[in-house]
C-alpha cells in the first residue's frame, strides 16, 4: 500500500467519522426537542390538574358558605352567591346559552368569552375572599 491510497484511506475513515458525528448531533437536538415537548405537555397537563382540584375545592366549600355557630351566623350575601354561580356556569358549561331562568343571567352574560381558565382562577379567588369574609361550615368529623 503506498502513501496516496493510505491517505484516502484516512480521509475516507475520517469522512464517515464526521458523517456519523453529524447523524448522532442530529438525533441528540431531535431528542431534546421531544425531551422539551413532552415536559411543557407535561407542566401545561399538571397546571391544569392543579386548576381542577383547585376549583372542585372552591366549589365544595362554597356549598357549605356562611358560618352558623355559637359564634354568630354568617349568610353569604345574594349577590356574591350570584356572582360566584355565574363564574361556576361559565367554567362548566361556558358562555351564555339563554337559560333566563337563573339568578345570575345577566352576570353569565357579560362572561362571554371569558376563557375557562380564567374564569376558574376568578372563582377560585372570590370563593376564597368570600370564604374569609364570611365563613364556612366544615363537613362533620372534619376537626
Amino acid at each position: 500500500m503506498d502513501f496516496d491510497s493510505k491517505k484516502k484511506e484516512e480521509a475516507h475513515k475520517q469522512r464517515i467519522r464526521w458523517e456519523q458525528w453529524k447523524r448522532e448531533q442530529a438525533e441528540a437536538e431531535h431528542r431534546g426537542l421531544e425531551f422539551k415537548s413532552y415536559w411543557e405537555r407535561r407542566h401545561e397537563e399538571d397546571r391544569e390538574l392543579w386548576r381542577r382540584k383547585d376549583f372542585a375545592n372552591a366549589v365544595d366549600k362554597v356549598s357549605r358558605g356562611g358560618y352558623k355557630g355559637k359564634h354568630g351566623n354568617y349568610d353569604i350575601p345574594e349577590g356574591a352567591r350570584s356572582e360566584l354561580f355565574a363564574l361556576f356556569m361559565q367554567v362548566t358549561v361556558g358562555d351564555y346559552d339563554g337559560n333566563v331562568s337563573l339568578s345570575c343571567c345577566e352576570l353569565w352574560k357579560k362572561l362571554r368569552g371569558t376563557p375557562r381558565s380564567d374564569a376558574t382562577r376568578e372563582f377560585v379567588k372570590l370563593t376564597n375572599k368570600v370564604l374569609t369574609k364570611y365563613g364556612w361550615n366544615p363537613p362533620p368529623g372534619w376537626v
